[in-house]
């Protein structure tokens, strides 16, 4: 599961919890998972430009590790606005230039 599937995950298991707190067993219909997980695709595949959690998301990280990243390895940043966006394909790169590759 690379970071993109991995942040996606996470959004879909936040959505559910948040919408449907009473929920038996935390347990998801397949149509409710597809849904939730096509929702997030679209919205998190298409968008180039994304603010920190939304980078964070993508990168796998809490925004709080994020910050530290971003503090740490000068992640690129574009001001759009006066707001600060992250391009998700410069995002990438800089996560995989700053880390270490391992085995498990």
């Amino acid at each position: 599961m690379d970071d993109l599937q991995r942040g996606i995950y996470r959004m879909v298991v936040k959505e559910v919890e948040r919408t449907q707190p009473k929920r038996e067993k935390n347990f998801l219909s397949k149509r409710d998972a597809v849904k939730l997980i096509k929702k997030f695709t679209k919205q998190y595949t298409l968008q180039e430009y994304l603010n920190a959690t939304e980078a964070a998301y993508v990168c796998g990280m809490s925004p709080t590790t994020f910050w530290r990243f971003r503090q740490e390895h000068h992640v690129p940043v574009h001001v759009i606005d006066g707001i600060k966006r992250y391009k998700k394909s410069e995002l990438i790169k800089c996560v995989e230039d700053n880390s270490v590759r391992g085995y498990a």
